[in-house]
């Protein structure tokens, strides 16, 4: 398979070694940094080039920034290339609801959309535990990181994570964890939230978020992302009527609580020597069996989509101060653009 990278910053490096380990022929798609790849991979800056350079191109995989993704998707399903969408999908909701129109169109090419987390098996065993809990009272879901030491080598000052024209912003980095909320409890009513840049950091971009979803059944989910945090912390809660678990991504351990001990037994331990690349080659590797057997993509544009709507809610409700429902949402995203 042949497979086009566009963009190559880390990201992009990540996804060009994975597809050759899988033993794609790997060519790029660069919008900048004109210096030659140190990989020593054909490297184009056009989609015409590209094709008339290289013929056939069997799939994509969109690693630009986030602002550049609808750009690229409408090159791609112009030329009816299958494509591997780095997450989030677009820079917005309307950006993302004119991707959804262009993926709705007849014809359109296969594609899958890249939330690696989902390959997780920490949240894979979570996912399948919540059936055996009862029912969840609430959760809470917490992810930070100090942004400077993010990308060793890297100045986080000229990263997409920092500058609000590339589509950055903590919740929208962590949109992971959105995700995740969503596969394992489903839309929100509404949401109350707050989203700033607090720290002295050099972005343009929000640095702490904290926002609470609520559900119909009452449920409530709380949820922490920053680039503060010097110790690196991810992880979630989750309260249940029968059982009180725990996930910490540093130990690679999940506990629950069942019995009233303040000691929850150990459910989980990740394999020390696991490699958390394992998700990208496994997400890349589905997305082979999307293009090769018409497999389902792991994640939809509608999937995508309510991610997105929680990501404005969160905006819309740190602008206003009010809890914004997503019927308001709703009714926004159904507006003819």
């Amino acid at each position: 398979m042949k497979t086009l990278v566009i963009g190559y910053g880390s990201i992009g490096r990540r996804h060009a070694r994975n597809a050759r380990r899988l033993g794609h022929e790997v060519v790029l798609l660069r919008h900048g940094g004109h210096d030659p790849n140190p990989d020593g991979l054909r490297e184009y800056y056009d989609f015409d080039e590209v094709l008339a350079s290289e013929g056939c191109i069997d799939a994509a995989v969109v690693c630009s920034p986030t602002s550049g993704h609808l750009d690229d998707v409408a090159g791609l399903v112009e030329r009816g290339i299958p494509f591997l969408l780095e997450k989030p999908p677009a820079v917005d909701l309307s950006a993302t609801r004119r991707m959804r129109r262009l993926l709705e169109r007849p014809g359109a090419p296969r594609y899958d959309i890249a939330f690696n987390m989902r390959y997780y098996p920490p949240l894979r065993f979570i996912r399948h535990r919540l059936s055996d809990m009862g029912r969840v009272y609430c959760a809470q879901v917490w992810a930070g990181a100090y942004l400077p030491d993010w990308r060793p080598g890297v100045d986080y000052r000229t990263t997409s994570s920092a500058r609000a024209e590339l589509g950055g912003g903590v919740h929208v980095e962590l949109v992971h964890e959105i995700d995740y909320i969503l596969w394992f409890f489903g839309m929100p009513v509404s949401v109350f939230a707050t989203a700033r840049r607090i720290s002295d950091l050099e972005i343009t971009t929000q640095d702490l978020c904290s926002a609470v979803l609520l559900y119909e059944d009452g449920m409530t989910v709380e949820l922490h992302l920053d680039y503060l945090s010097r110790k690196r912390i991810r992880g979630c809660r989750v309260i249940a009527r029968d059982a009180t678990l725990e996930w910490d991504m540093g130990a690679g351990q999940i506990s629950c609580v069942t019995d009233g001990s303040q000691c929850g037994d150990l459910q989980f331990s990740l394999d020390p020597g696991y490699d958390f690349n394992n998700t990208y080659v496994e997400e890349l590797a589905h997305f082979t069996r999307v293009v090769d057997e018409g497999a389902a993509p792991a994640v939809d544009i509608h999937t995508a989509l309510n991610a997105m709507m929680v990501l404005d809610a969160i905006n819309a409700s740190s602008l206003s101060g009010r809890c914004v429902g997503l019927a308001e949402i709703q009714v926004e995203q159904e507006v003819p653009a």
